[in-house]
């Protein structure tokens, strides 16, 4: 199924997925499963639990389906309940924290192995940035920048006001920002002895 097709595939398709149909849920599967899983991940970083909690949120999906007029409404369910699954995983239990770096794509590209380590540090500090934000901006950046969700879009995953969203995104960015400058006047220091 192309699913960059016309409006009248794209309905057919979200009517096989509310009848349940074999080939449909599979293909649902394959372009939510790895996004739902990273959007879990940046919430209760631990892979296991957040391999659970996208099956979890897929059988809710299921057992709870819906008239989509759209993909766009049907992701965002998805990701609300992925949402909801996660917060009261972290909520009602204590839960493994395991850093798995394989959770968030990375750029592939060819490149000589001093480049590569050079992006692959990078990639950690953005990632170590990353966790070290508070849980709200942290859903937000990893909504927008991973999963190309609107500032709207957010909102109505993580029942927030669209300007709300905006505000954890700015504050987000500028923490991230202040990070890597002060990182960067240490590293700078080191190498001039001061």
């Amino acid at each position: 199924m192309n699913l960059a097709g016309d409006m009248e595939d794209v309905k057919k398709w979200l009517q096989a997925v509310r009848d349940r149909e074999e080939q449909a849920l599979r293909e649902l599967i394959d372009l939510y499963a790895a996004p739902l899983r990273r959007f879990i991940h940046g919430i209760v970083r631990n892979p296991h639990d957040s391999e659970d909690l996208a099956q979890e949120a897929f059988l809710r999906f299921l057992n709870h389906p819906q008239d989509f007029a759209d993909l766009k409404q049907l992701r965002n369910y998805l990701f609300q309940i992925a949402h909801n699954l996660a917060i009261t995983k972290v909520t009602s239990a204590p839960s493994r924290r395991e850093e798995n770096v394989e959770e968030f794509p990375e750029v592939r590209m060819e490149e000589g192995s001093t480049a590569r380590l050079e992006r692959l540090e990078r990639e950690k500090e953005v990632k170590e940035l990353l966790y070290a934000l508070p849980p709200q901006q942290r859903k937000v950046v990893i909504l927008k920048n991973w999963e190309d969700l609107t500032f709207r879009e957010i909102g109505e995953v993580l029942g927030l006001a669209e300007g709300t969203v905006k505000a954890h995104y700015f504050f987000a960015l500028r923490k991230m920002k202040k990070s890597l400058g002060e990182k960067g006047d240490k590293e700078h220091d080191g190498a001039t002895g001061r």
